[in-house]
């Protein structure tokens, strides 16, 4: 009998130890850009290559890698485009503070707009 509660206790180990890193991978995939499709993540592709992203990140997850050590890998080998959120450094600062400028730009041509009318 206690060799069988023994065993039911290493399923449930290895079971949450597994559910734990699906869920990681997930989050990843959601994070990732598929090639193919351009405007999904892989987590919502069905594409081949997405495929075998999926199943990079699982096996880098396996092998101990933090999903900073994944993310890096993945921006090496295919640019910063991979990433759904492009990271904050000096060439991506047009992409961040683009949307801010077109509000102010925006603001400034209604208030221009509205003296004129006055």
């Amino acid at each position: 009998m206690y060799k069988i509660i023994k065993i039911f206790l290493i399923m449930f180990w290895f079971q949450g130890y597994t559910v734990a890193e699906d869920q990681r991978a997930i989050e990843l995939f959601k994070e990732v850009r598929c090639l193919v499709c351009q405007g999904q993540t892989i987590h919502e592709s069905n594409a081949e290559l997405a495929e075998d992203l999926k199943q990079l990140i699982r096996e880098k997850i396996s092998q101990g890698e933090t999903d900073h050590q994944i993310k890096e890998y993945l921006v090496e080998r295919y640019g910063d485009w991979i990433l759904m959120t492009p990271p904050f450094k000096s060439l991506t600062y047009i992409l961040w503070s683009l949307p801010f400028l077109i509000m102010i730009i925006g603001a400034i041509a209604i208030y221009r707009q509205k003296r004129g009318q006055a």
